[in-house]
């Protein structure tokens, strides 16, 4: 699991928050909010709605309720980790077995879509109760921070958003990649970049017309870890610069999509999802779920204490569902 300090999982701090709006930064003591934010939840709120997970990482809620769980299933690196169908609360069927560090999951129409350490991979799969096709490597031998790469979005075009991380200034690392989903590997893949300066860009989200991306820091060059805001990428349009490597940690520079949020350096912004108004931001080496205001804002604390928040998803009911890598479970968090 990809953090900011460059070890695997690290205990909670007491990290401070900065948010940045465009001239002004604030900052909010962890767990302490300053007037007008509202009380934070705590993990004793959480409502699990699936337990007996093995490390999870991203999830996708289905149409018939069931949740289809990415998860390591044992140290990271062992290459042990699996996709499974969680059915009545509990893991019920492993589609896919032996992943490489599996931190990310989606799914188009007939398509089960798998992003590992260093490829992205996509399998033939009808849905429940249907058999998995044989997992194909898309892209493979991608570059990247020599951890992981990041979770899976698929946009509303209808494409496939992955990042590659960011890997000393390699080609084609730092960057942001849309795919066409009925891409067919090896020879008519359809990818284009969407993004570069994404240092290690991890979770994305779309909402009202904005892209939402975490940028998780650096032990090596430590910016703080960001939460970037921009329009949705249409086909076709010029990539923006999202700024790595010359213009971060800079606070402002010329032609660069500035952070509308800026987190500690460590503590590891995994997971995002719209909510009222803004984002929820997994800071998952915090143990904290916040929310931001679309165009920045103070990040107020929306759960605290949480083992490991991971990805984020706003669910068809509207709840905001959190994976804790920790706990093992897929939970349920106020607000």
């Amino acid at each position: 699991m990809l953090n900011g300090s460059g070890r695997g999982r690290v205990p909670r701090r007491a990290w401070k928050w900065v948010a940045v709006t465009v001239v002004v930064a604030a900052t909010a003591a962890c767990g302490e909010p300053t007037s007008g934010m509202s009380t934070p939840g705590a993990s004793s709120d959480a409502t699990a709605v699936v337990t007996g997970l093995d490390r999870p990482t991203q999830f996708v809620e289905l149409d018939d309720g069931s949740f289809l769980v990415a998860q390591l299933a044992g140290d990271e690196g062992a290459g042990t980790g699996q996709v499974v169908l969680a059915v009545g609360g509990s893991p019920q069927q492993v589609l896919l077995d032996g992943l490489d560090v599996p931190t990310g999951v989606a799914v188009t129409p007939g398509r089960l879509w798998v992003m590992e350490a260093t490829a992205l991979s996509v399998a033939d799969w009808a849905g429940p109760g249907a058999p998995v096709g044989p997992l194909s490597q898309v892209v493979s031998g991608l570059v990247g921070n020599g951890r992981s790469q990041g979770t899976l979005t698929v946009a509303p075009d209808g494409r496939v958003l992955w990042a590659v991380t960011g890997g000393d200034g390699a080609p084609g690392s730092g960057t942001l990649r849309a795919t066409e989903p009925d891409a067919v590997p090896p020879g008519a893949v359809r990818t284009e970049v969407v993004a570069t300066g994404a240092k290690n860009a991890y979770a994305t989200a779309f909402d009202d017309g904005l892209l939402a991306v975490t940028e998780i820091g650096d032990a090596a060059v430590p910016p703080p870890d960001l939460l970037v805001e921009l329009p949705a990428p249409a086909p076709g349009a010029e990539p923006v610069d999202l700024g790595w490597p010359e213009c971060r940690p800079v606070p402002v520079c010329p032609g660069v999509v500035e952070p509308v949020a800026r987190f500690a350096p460590g503590s590891t912004p995994s997971g995002v999802a719209p909510v009222a108004d803004g984002w929820a931001v997994a800071l998952f080496a915090e143990g904290d779920v916040v929310r931001v205001a679309r165009g920045g804002g103070e990040p107020e604390p929306i759960v605290v204490g949480l083992d490991g928040p991971h990805s984020l998803l706003r669910g068809r009911d509207g709840s905001l569902l959190v994976s804790e890598h920790g706990a093992g479970r897929i939970v349920v968090v106020p607000g």
